[in-house]
């Protein structure tokens, strides 16, 4: 991809950056991959964020394979990782472009050379509208989309965008909704008005349709199933009245959903439309590390439903790695990882196995918990038998890794022997 800021395994090594040694503030970030690192070696200050590499390609191929099966294309969601090392390999694996939620993650995936940027979010604040026309200016063959919702949010857009004639109308999906849902209108009638709106200005490209079902989630997968087919008939239904009405503007069309919860439902529907330069785009991000709770149920639930045949098969790749820190009860350990370093969120980490340094590879760490954690710690829960001692290393996986990836400035990617082989760089 070509960029226009420095690229990020050519930055210098921010000082005090977490989960690297003290030598590194001499480096680049280039660098890291070569100087023959290994976390079971002792090499690494812990806390310490890393990916395994053969997970990471696994899970690449494997999702772009279900799509292109299905006949879907992929516009990852960039929030997930923030990172632009990524971004290339999901661009380079088949993805049709970055998906981000916010006018600050479009310019980093920009300025790192996506061409192809999908902001699934409304933008209303003038600085971010005005940022939004300087970027198609300065990258006239940029394809860069964001949402409306509302005659409010059309007007906001072209309260701003009228003060540059001569430039190309901005291209906007419109957003469906559903009660109680996030943003996104509420009624197939509610979103023809916003269409018919958007297609009578001339500074707005109605160019598609637009939704997200991943907040449909309740005890009862069954009926979210349900429901979340149902909320998919009516964004189709409101592109084919669209269509009907020829509201879209001329050039590619999108319809989009799909967040990394009901991934094969969304592609079986958008599959199913046919129509004149139709690009179907699913935009789960979560796939690409996956995790070992709350997207692991969930894909587990695609499994077990088989609507497009056999599901992805997943693999967990974001590790947290930990030292213990004192054992000041039989049962319980305290390890130097807390809210800073790891997810919470949604559920707490699972310590998955352990090592003592220069002693033994990695073993399994059966009957242990996290009971809680503090700013820079974790309180795990383990039998009175527990192997564990201070200085042992204990490896956390994690449940939604959107929340682990923003508290790190840089996570390494190792490989099954967990020698370090990659620096990844993240801006959040």
């Amino acid at each position: 991809m070509a960029t226009d800021m420095q690229a990020p395994w050519a930055l210098p090594v921010l000082t005090g950056c977490k989960g690297l040694p003290l030598a590194a503030s001499a480096l680049r970030l280039e660098d890291i991959g070569a100087q023959g690192w290994n976390l079971l070696a002792g090499d690494l200050p812990t806390p310490v964020a890393v990916l395994k590499a053969s997970a990471l390609a696994h899970n690449l191929t494997t999702m772009q394979a279900y799509l292109d099966r299905a006949g879907v294309r992929l516009a990852p969601h960039g929030k997930t990782t923030m990172c632009p090392q990524l971004y290339a390999r999901q661009i380079g694996a088949g993805a049709w472009g970055i998906t981000v939620a916010t006018f600050a993650q479009a310019r980093v995936a920009i300025a790192c050379g996506v061409r192809n940027v999908l902001i699934a979010n409304e933008l209303v604040g003038e600085a971010e509208i005005e940022g939004l026309a300087q970027l198609q200016r300065e990258h006239p063959e940029l394809e860069l989309y964001s949402l409306v919702d509302s005659v409010a949010g059309l007007e906001r857009l072209h309260h701003v965008l009228q003060r540059h004639p001569g430039q190309s109308p901005f291209r906007v999906l419109l957003e469906i909704g559903f009660p109680g849902g996030r943003c996104g209108c509420r009624s197939a009638e509610e979103a023809l008005a916003v269409a018919r709106a958007a297609a009578a200005l001339p500074t707005i490209a109605l160019s598609g349709i637009e939704g997200y079902e991943g907040l449909i989630v309740s005890a009862d997968r069954h009926r979210d199933a349900v429901a979340v087919d149902a909320y998919l008939a009516t964004v189709i239904e409101v592109f084919q009245r669209c269509a009907n009405e020829k509201l879209f503007a001329k050039g590619p069309v999108l319809l989009s959903a799909g967040g990394s919860a009901y991934f094969d439902l969304v592609a079986r529907a958008l599959a199913s439309v046919k129509a004149l330069d139709l690009l179907p785009i699913v935009r789960s991000g979560c796939y690409l590390t996956h995790d070992t709770g709350f997207y692991q149920a969930l894909v587990a639930n695609v499994a077990e439903r088989a609507v497009l045949g056999e599901a992805p098969d997943l693999r967990s790749a974001l590790e947290v790695w930990t030292q213990v820190l004192s054992r000041p009860e039989p049962d319980l350990v305290i390890l130097n990882a807390g809210k800073r370093d790891v997810s919470f969120d949604i559920d707490l980490p699972f310590a998955h196995s352990w090592f003592r340094a220069q002693e033994s590879a990695p073993q399994p760490l059966a009957q242990s918990t996290v009971l809680r954690l503090s700013d820079q710690h974790a309180f795990l829960r383990v039998p009175a038998d527990s192997p564990l001692q201070v200085g042992d290393f204990v490896g956390l996986s994690i449940s939604h890794p959107c929340t682990t990836f923003d508290k790190w400035q840089v996570l390494l990617e190792v490989d099954d022997d967990y020698n370090v082989i990659e620096a990844l760089r993240t801006y959040f």
